[in-house]
């Protein structure tokens, strides 16, 4: 007869086997947290959709190519005098969100036009995702922006991650310098469900102490601090700086992604940096929950129309009354 295992051994595998298997998960997340956080794979397709095969839309769309071979959809008019610069969030590719696309531009005043780059490793952009990559991608679509439309004024717009993005593109010291004269036609800025940071959105969404996730945040490659961005603003020269008094930060009522709390933290500590700028009523930097809305779909809400709407008309009435 067999001798029966001692309870050492028993112990061993009990408790063993589950802590492989934890170790094991904790390793493949870290080894492949950009496969996590950069979805450009999903949903399947999102790589080699074409705007041709789409369902027809009465918005004049185009696909363009902007240098370092960023895919990108413009939707609206060749020559507009307002552009909304679209960064989006971490999975799909512009033309799942020409729906979003048309609710912006039924808000906007006329002759606006949002160009979306899709930077690398998303639709048909080439390329490994990395923060400095992104940003650079981001970088040239914002020059190309100011270039290819000269007598436009531009609008940042940023969606969950695109929200974090935008902050940390407007951070960099040298973008200013990079940009020339053609800065001062980078107007406004709206983030939509922008997060703090990676590290933090592991803990929000792993609360639990027990669980091993929360503690691998000193392993995260690309951390897209966009909070530590705001707070380490120093200079008057950062078009971070700038912008800070005239924001406009959207967040979901019923957000199950991003807690609403990581948008009111970035409209704190950018209203900290923007003491002493006067700014209009209308472009002032504030706070707004969408009522209702959930992560993705706060441009179907009344109150997100409303809000983003008296924003870009803000813009454009700033804009005649300085050209006046």
């Amino acid at each position: 007869m067999p001798t029966p295992p001692s309870p050492l051994v028993v112990a061993s595998i009990l408790t063993g086997v589950p802590a492989a298997l934890w170790a094991y998960k904790c390793a493949m997340m870290v080894l492949f947290q950009r496969k996590i956080i950069y979805m450009g794979y999903a949903p399947l397709g999102a790589r080699t959709d074409r705007l041709a095969d789409t369902r027809p839309t009465a918005l004049p769309c185009s696909e363009l190519r902007i240098p370092a071979s960023i895919s990108a959809l413009q939707v609206g008019p060749s020559a507009p005098n307002l552009v909304i610069l679209y960064l989006q969030g971490n999975a799909g590719n512009p033309l799942h969100r020409i729906p979003v696309f048309h609710s912006l531009l039924s808000v906007s005043p006329p002759y606006t036009s949002i160009l979306a780059p899709a930077p690398r490793s998303y639709w048909s952009s080439p390329g490994r995702p990395t923060q400095p990559g992104i940003l650079a991608d981001y970088t040239a679509a914002l020059t190309h922006t100011l270039h290819q439309f000269p007598n436009a004024r531009v609008v940042l717009y940023g969606h969950s991650l695109g929200g974090a993005a935008a902050l940390c593109l407007l951070a960099q010291p040298n973008l200013s310098s990079l940009l020339g004269k053609d800065a001062d036609r980078l107007r406004g800025v709206i983030l939509e469900n922008p997060f703090t940071s990676v590290p933090a959105m592991i803990k929000a969404l792993y609360p639990q102490k027990w669980l091993p996730y929360r503690y691998l945040t000193p392993f995260v490659w690309d951390r897209w601090d966009a909070l530590g961005a705001v707070e380490k603003l120093d200079g008057e020269t950062s078009l971070l700086r700038r912008l800070c008094g005239r924001m406009l930060v959207l967040t979901s009522e019923r957000d199950e992604v991003v807690p609403k709390e990581m948008g009111a933290a970035i409209v704190r500590a950018v209203s900290d940096k923007s003491r002493g700028n006067r700014e209009g009523e209308s472009l002032r930097t504030r706070l707004v929950v969408i009522r209702g809305a959930l992560h993705e779909d706060g441009w179907t809400r009344k109150g997100w129309e409303d809000v983003v709407g008296v924003y870009l008309r803000g813009i454009v009435d700033e804009t005649k009354t300085i050209d006046g």
